[in-house]
């Protein structure tokens, strides 16, 4: 159908990447704040992502394992949702000794399908071309 169509262009790549991943992370022209849903707090700002994972730049360090409840802030209101939430376990974080802040791999384990449609268009719209 259109929608898996969709789907398959914007996510999957056609480079070779880590072989973990089942789609591939796109960068957006925006970056998206991402928020604590626990506590209101900025957690950082998206780099790139995907439905099934992102990473996140942020100036403090996080922990590897440790799970995440978030919400980010959408550009412009996609299928009526200002915002997307998801829960994410932390991969991997590394700081950028160029930038000083910490690039982290989170990997989302709870999303709703709504929400990955939002991902998808989101992705779809806002994506750089590589």
């Amino acid at each position: 159908d259109n929608r898996a169509r969709r789907f398959s262009v914007c996510c999957q790549g056609g480079s070779i990447m880590d072989e973990k991943r089942q789609y591939r992370r796109r960068s957006l022209v925006y970056n998206l704040q991402v928020v604590d849903r626990n506590t209101g707090e900025i957690v950082g700002r998206v780099a790139n992502l995907s439905p099934q994972g992102l990473m996140l730049i942020t100036t403090d360090r996080l922990v590897q394992d440790a799970q995440l409840d978030l919400s980010i802030a959408l550009p412009e209101k996609i299928f009526n949702r200002d915002r997307i939430e998801c829960s994410a376990q932390c991969m991997w974080c590394k700081r950028n000794a160029a930038t000083d802040f910490y690039e982290v791999g989170l990997q989302v384990s709870e999303v709703t399908d709504r929400d990955i449609e939002a991902i998808v268009a989101l992705i779809t719209k806002y994506r750089l071309l590589d």
